[in-house]
């Protein structure tokens, strides 16, 4: 078993995964500038390898499966993510919510093997008449202090 800190050898060439495309001719199942993304956080590998070696029927694991391991869980977070800001955009809203990934997931059949995990998601709510004339319009909390009474005692 490895530390934390396991770093594949420097020596050992890791293979390098064929060119897919990004999207363009039609082929391919990741998004659109793929290449443009930059990833800040890396899945750890020393991690993937212990997880794998915790199953009783995975015997040795070969140096460099988890590496792959790593870039195919990065691949498919670009994906996943990607198509869930699209539905996020799409309604108009600045953040990727549950609502947003199970949308991405029930629309994709790539990500079909994920639809009993977020059929626990409550569905997102139809736009109704009155929101769409809203929808240009902010509303707003009304601030202001309250004001202190004979029955507010400070202890």
């Amino acid at each position: 078993m490895q530390d934390a800190d396991y770093i594949p050898d420097a020596s050992v060439a890791v293979p390098q995964m064929p060119e897919i495309g990004n999207g363009s001719s039609g082929g391919s199942m990741l998004p659109p500038n793929v290449d443009s993304i930059i990833i800040k956080n890396h899945f750890p590998v020393a991690r993937i390898k212990r997880i794998m070696q915790a199953d009783d029927d995975v015997g040795k694991v070969a140096q460099v499966t988890p590496v792959v391991v790593s870039k195919a869980l990065e691949l498919f977070m670009i994906s996943l993510v990607t198509k869930a800001a699209a539905e996020a955009k799409q309604r108009n809203s600045k953040r990727v919510g549950a609502i947003h990934l199970k949308q991405a997931i029930t629309k994709n059949e790539q990500f079909d093997f994920l639809n009993d995990i977020v059929s626990k998601v409550a569905d997102a709510p139809e736009k109704s008449e009155s929101d769409a004339m809203d929808e240009g319009k902010k509303k707003k909390a009304p601030r202001g202090k309250r004001k202190k009474t004979d029955d507010d005692d400070d202890f």
